[in-house]
Parts: C-alpha cells; structure tokens; sequence
C-alpha cells in the first residue's frame, strides 16, 4: 500500500470512527445531547482533527443517513430488477424491504425521519440540505419505478404511480411511529399484527383482483 493509499485509508477510518461515536451518543442520550466535544472524546480524536473531516454533528449525522439510504436504495434496486418474479407479491415484497430498512438499525431510521421535519430541513445549510435531497431522490425515484411497473402491468389499480408509491410508504412510515409511540409507553408492540392488517388493507383496496378469501 503505497503512501496516498495508506492516508485515504487512515482518513476514512477516522471519518467512521466519528460517524460511529455520534450514533452512539445518539442512541444513549438523543440528539440534542451531541456535541463535537462529545464526538470528539468518544471517537478519539482532538476537535481540531474532527473538524478537518466534518463542519458540525449534522453534517455527521446525516452521513450516516446517506449510508443508509443508499443500502435501501440498493435492496429496492434488486426488487426493480427481478420485478418479474415479485410479479405475484409485488406489494409484500416492497413492504418486507420497508421492514428490513427499518430494522437494519432503528436508531438511524428514526433518525432520518427527524432530520426530514419541515423546521430541522429549513434550518440545515444548503449543502447538508442538498445531500439529504440528492439521497432521498434516489430511494424515491426506485419505488415509483416499482410501483410504477405494477400499474403498468395492471397489479395495481390505475392511477398515478408516483402518489400510489407516496401512500404505500407514508402508510408505512405511520404504522411504525404509531408502534414506536406504544411501546415507549407500555413496552409492547403489535406491529406484525398491525403490518398484516395493513397489507391485506392495501391489497383489497388498491389492487385490481382483491382476495376474496
């Protein structure tokens, strides 16, 4: 490994070693309690040396976001491409994907939806804003190209792909709020119940050959 390659990697590890230290933070004690200090300590690193790779914990954060964005783009990219043989169960499918984003780590699934609330996306500087876009556009443009084929091919009911994909996730995104709320307040959560009822919801109202068992 020669001198650049060596550097890069060192780069990259700090970089992770920081991401990494902010999550947990995070996980312990919420968003407002991260500072660069904290960040700084926890990562070992001066704050001189974390500020050479990051401008704030927001900019860390959402890197992090992106990260994770990009492996649900990635899962919903492999459902596109072998949309022939989901034919059947396209609308399972995309929901099981939903779930395995989710759990691939709550903390920072949850974490996005925060960072996505009108007041925090005015109050980020332009370029943090526009990388949390460019990252959401991508994740976005894959699931109208997949609810799009199911329009297409008559699987789902006729109407614009776009807002259909818009429902099916927000739908999603609220029955999992809902179950976050319910189990910090009784540590219980339906959820499989819940998801089920809703699939079968969805199916019966937005698919052309409803079941009929």
């Amino acid at each position: 490994m020669g001198v650049i390659e060596r550097r890069e990697r060192e780069k990259s590890i700090r970089r992770d070693c920081a991401i990494d230290a902010a999550l947990g933070i995070y996980k312990e004690e919420g968003y407002h309690a991260i500072t660069m200090e904290k960040i700084a300590e926890r990562a070992e690193l001066s704050r001189a040396a974390l500020y050479i790779y990051f401008k704030s914990k927001d900019e860390i954060l959402i890197n992090a976001i992106i990260t994770h964005a990009e492996y649900f783009a990635e899962q919903l990219r492999i459902i596109y491409d072998n949309r022939e043989k989901h034919k059947h169960r396209l609308l399972e499918t995309m929901w099981e994907c939903f779930e395995n984003y989710y759990e691939k780590d709550p903390d920072i699934f949850n974490l996005a939806q925060y960072f996505h609330q009108n007041e925090i996306i005015r109050n980020l500087p332009d370029y943090l804003r526009d990388m949390l876009y460019k990252s959401g556009s991508n994740v976005v443009h894959i699931q109208h190209s997949i609810v799009g084929y199911g329009v297409d091919e008559g699987i789902f009911i006729q109407c614009d792909p776009r807002t259909l994909s818009e429902v099916i996730w927000t739908s999603f995104l609220g029955l999992m709020e809902l179950e976050r709320s319910k189990y910090i307040f009784r540590e219980k959560s339906h959820f499989k119940v819940t998801r089920d009822l809703a699939i079968k919801v969805f199916m019966r109202g937005i698919l052309n050959q409803p079941d009929k068992n």
